[in-house]
């Protein structure tokens, strides 16, 4: 038996990097002790991989001879130019990036390591044991290192690694053909069964079963679970449709319009049966055939097959004709798979065979010998008829090539035909993001009805799910999270095409503020799912929710995961500045449109795809030392005297504290607290008590407190006013916008009776209209911000339906960037060169741009006027 090398890639991401072990096993022992090394962090490579999936859809798309169907929520933009040129290009840089990756990372002592217990002349098998889709879709096998050192070796995925087995060949060779969610009565198809029946003529040397709608007996779930226990299968190839599940962790055949079976729940019992007689093989070609295979990896089939992408008919032949003679000529199935693709690399951009080397994909548990069939025993006579000319193995070879042709054909041509799957990251399969798969609010996890919805959607049970998300919304009609997942499981149900947007909000450590968000994308996503239900002239809806925590880090990771989901195709998002800023550079460079309804920074803006719906947060400063001027004006602030305090936290928060600052220091008669020993930064580390707070305010006989506070920590900020003193009752009290939240008014309660803030907006009719949506008590300018930035999302992907268009990221940037405006909520929304809301709205109606706190709630001011626009 060859030796086993396996390097175990453990957690992490391209961002913070993986931790790699190294095993090397000889007859199922240990030969050398751990070694371990490290990935360093890239983001490169997960971009080069982008690209290069991006460019290979981009030349399907201009090869509609190869009968591949791309989804229209597939990207499929590439640079201009010759699409077989960007393919190439694309295909070196992901090659290239990969091993700059490797070369660059703390491998040296693995690569020495295998070397020593190796050497480059014993026979050795490859393996790579990850959880992580990306690495699982790197072309390991275009490392430099094995190039050099073990030029024929061929790299191969473990997903899980369990005792062998004692598995045996024995003629005939079994095989299970299974023909699921196809038209038996396709001239196609119909040629390619008039074909098999040639093939089961020799009895002796193979036999093949063919489970169809029109077979005896005809497909059905009862006949696949008899099948797969009744015969000691070696081969099955399921032929049909399948779909991986939103988290990767299982996925489905789908053998008709109404039946789905998971090898993880409705398959499992039977094909562990299936392994124990004997299952050596399994052959699968349908959309997402890697998450398909982890489960039947994970049930103990030692060896898989799948292509990681669509592939041509004739590539597909050409690669059988290249595989089946050195596999069926007793090779092993590694040294086959390397054969054949080094042959697909001397056509790798042929008229339809770009890339193509890098397609196959092979499954196997390591612990398992090498797949090698066995020669089979002696036939004399024949022999005798053929004068020894031809041996029993060449001929079995021969029948063997024309039956695993045909299987291996009609499963690529079907693929193609019917559905012409993709296999692409899907975001919402990881932790903290979610279609409905996982409740992300952890108010949300006690309630029964919301945990049996998130099952069954996570199931594919949609009908089901539809019913049990809308028993949690009746019970809790203003909670956005159950309304997002209850209007997911409508757009699974109802609409295949349904388009797919992202929101990445602070539900971890924000719940209040993330839902506020929520609620605006949320209505949005009701009353276009509704109009659809009665009047189907556009797509549903789905929006894939993303908790972030207000967290550079996480952002960062989320846009990441949103980038490489190719369904999405655009993301409203994100809340803090900070984790806008942290994300920008991965969406621009990503190409996809992001949206903030709720980020001031001026740092966004200006990146091609990004935008925001409110001006920097230092324009509000204005609004607000405009109130303190004309109350000083009408002498009812008389010596105003300021203290004004922030929280160092929030880059936004400090900007518009010195604003308000600077202002002030140019009008007449203000004053400014000034202490050298001072500063009123009420972070944490500083330790900055309320009490001495208010001793300044004594000492210097303030009547004006101003306070900038962090989003994520209103609660500290609240607490200032809380506590004043009763002397100090009629202090006035100012902030910024951040303090418009639910939050102040519960946390606050009396101490921020008469708070004056600033907002970007403020409508009487469209807030009734909010609050009785929700049955809330109050609605703050988040919602309304949130909403409209959905509809400018929606709005413009109409447009380009309309135009006959693809819905494309790029497209879609484009029709924001070309004089797009629409009629929303919080009125005109337009966006000037550099992304920004233009927001010069009428300087003389300013009345509902000042709030204030009366009687528990924030309401209008008296209309002002303003020196100068918003």
């Amino acid at each position: 038996m060859s030796r086993v090398v396996i390097l175990k890639i453990g957690d992490g991401s391209f961002e913070t990097g993986f931790s790699v072990t190294l095993e090397i096993r000889d007859n199922h022992l240990l030969i050398a002790p751990f070694t371990e090394g490290k990935l360093v962090p890239n983001l490169d490579i997960a971009d080069a991989l982008q690209n290069y999936r991006r460019a290979y859809y981009h030349w399907v798309k201009s090869q509609p001879s190869l009968g591949i169907t791309v989804p229209h929520s597939m990207i499929t933009h590439a640079a201009v130019g010759d699409p077989r040129d960007n393919l190439k290009k694309a295909t070196k840089t992901l090659k290239d990036s990969l091993n700059e990756w490797l070369n660059s990372s703390s491998l040296s002592s693995i690569q020495n390591h295998i070397l020593f217990h190796i050497g480059t002349e014993s026979e050795v098998r490859f393996f790579i044991q990850t959880t992580h889709f990306d690495l699982q879709q790197i072309p390991w096998e275009s490392w430099n290192f094995l190039h050099k050192w073990f030029p024929d070796v061929e790299i191969a995925l473990t997903i899980q690694i369990d005792p062998p087995r004692e598995r045996t060949f024995t003629y005939p060779i079994n095989v299970l053909v299974i023909l699921g969610n196809i038209d038996i009565e396709n001239k196609h198809t119909s040629l390619c069964l008039s074909s098999l029946q040639t093939v089961l003529g020799n009895q002796d040397k193979v036999s093949m079963q063919i489970l169809s709608p029109g077979s005896d007996p005809p497909l059905s779930t009862i006949n696949i679970h008899n099948e797969l226990i009744k015969n000691p299968w070696d081969i099955v190839v399921y032929l049909g449709h399948s779909q991986t599940s939103s988290d990767g962790q299982d996925g489905v055949f789908i053998i008709d319009n109404d039946t789905a079976l998971s090898p993880e729940h409705n398959l499992r019992n039977s094909l562990e049966k299936a392994v124990k007689k004997g299952l050596k093989l399994v052959i699968c070609n349908s959309c997402d055939g890697l998450g398909i295979g982890r489960q039947l990896a994970n049930i103990g089939v030692p060896h898989i097959i799948v292509m990681k992408e669509p592939i041509a008919v004739r590539v597909a032949l050409r690669f059988l004709e290249v595989f089946l003679p050195n596999f069926l000529g007793h090779k092993s199935l590694q040294e086959s798979l390397t054969i054949a693709r080094q042959d697909l690399k001397l056509h790798a951009f042929a008229v339809d065979a770009a890339s193509s080397s890098l397609l196959p994909r092979l499954i196997e548990n390591p612990e398992e010998p090498p797949l090698i069939l066995p020669l089979p025993p002696e036939n004399t006579e024949e022999n005798h008829q053929n004068n020894h000319e031809q041996s029993w193995p060449l001929r079995l070879s021969s029948r063997w090539k024309q039956a695993l042709l045909f299987i291996l054909s009609l499963l690529v041509t079907l693929s193609i035909l019917y559905w012409g799957g993709v296999f692409s990251d899907d975001a919402s399969k990881y932790p903290e993001i979610s279609l409905g798969e996982e409740i992300l609010l952890k108010t949300n996890r006690q309630d029964n009805s919301l945990e049996r919805g998130r099952q069954a959607f996570k199931n594919k049970e949609y009908k089901q799910a539809i019913q049990l998300f809308k028993k949690s919304l009746d019970r809790l009609p203003n909670n956005p999270e159950i309304r997002i997942y209850y209007n997911n499981a409508r757009a699974a149900y109802q609409d295949r095409n349904s388009l797919k947007i992202a929101t990445s909000v602070p539900l971890g450590n924000n719940p209040e503020i993330a839902q506020e968000i929520l609620r605006g994308i949320a209505l949005f996503q009701q009353e276009l799912n509704d109009e659809q239900a009665k009047n189907p002239d556009f797509h549903f809806l789905q929006v894939v929710v993303a908790n972030d925590n207000n967290s550079a880090a996480d952002a960062k990771d989320r846009a990441e995961k949103f980038v490489k989901d190719p369904s999405i195709i655009a993301v409203v998002g994100h809340n803090a500045s900070a984790a806008s800023e942290a994300a920008k550079d991965i969406y621009v460079q990503g190409k996809i449109v992001a949206l903030s309804p709720t980020s001031f920074s001026s740092k966004i803006s200006g990146n091609g795809y990004i935008y925001k719906m409110v001006p920097d947060l230092e324009t509000f400063a204005t609004t607000l030392s405009e109130y303190i001027r004309q109350q000083t004006d009408k002498l009812i602030i008389q010596n105003p005297t300021n203290l004004i305090c922030y929280d160092n936290r929030s880059g936004d928060n400090f900007n518009f504290a010195k604003k308000y600052r600077n202002i002030l220091l140019g009008q007449q008669f203000q004053k400014i607290v000034k202490d050298e020993d001072f500063d009123c930064n009420i972070e944490p580390k500083i330790n900055l008590g309320k009490q001495e707070i208010y001793q300044k305010i004594a000492q210097y006989q303030v009547n004006i407190l101003m306070v900038a506070p962090y989003v994520n920590d209103l609660k500290r900020a609240v607490s200032i006013f809380k506590q004043r003193p009763a002397e100090k009752l009629n202090l006035v009290i100012l902030g910024s916008p951040t303090f418009q939240s639910y939050l102040t008014l519960v946390e606050g309660k009396q101490g921020v009776e008469n708070l004056v803030i600033t907002v970007p907006w403020y409508d009487l009719k469209q807030d009734n209209y909010i609050q009785s949506f929700w049955q809330n008590k109050i609605n703050v300018w988040r919602t309304p911000m949130s909403y409209d930035a959905t509809k400018v999302i929606l709005t413009a992907l109409r447009k380009l339906y309309q135009q006959g268009q693809k819905f494309d990221r790029e497209l879609l940037n484009q029709v924001l960037r070309n004089d797009f405006s629409i009629e929303g909520m919080t009125g005109t929304v337009r966006f000037d060169e550099n992304g920004v809301r233009n927001m010069n709205n009428n300087p003389d109606d300013r009345r509902y741009l000042i709030l204030q706190v009366k009687k528990g709630q924030f309401v209008p001011l008296a209309p002002i006027k303003s020196a100068g626009p918003v």
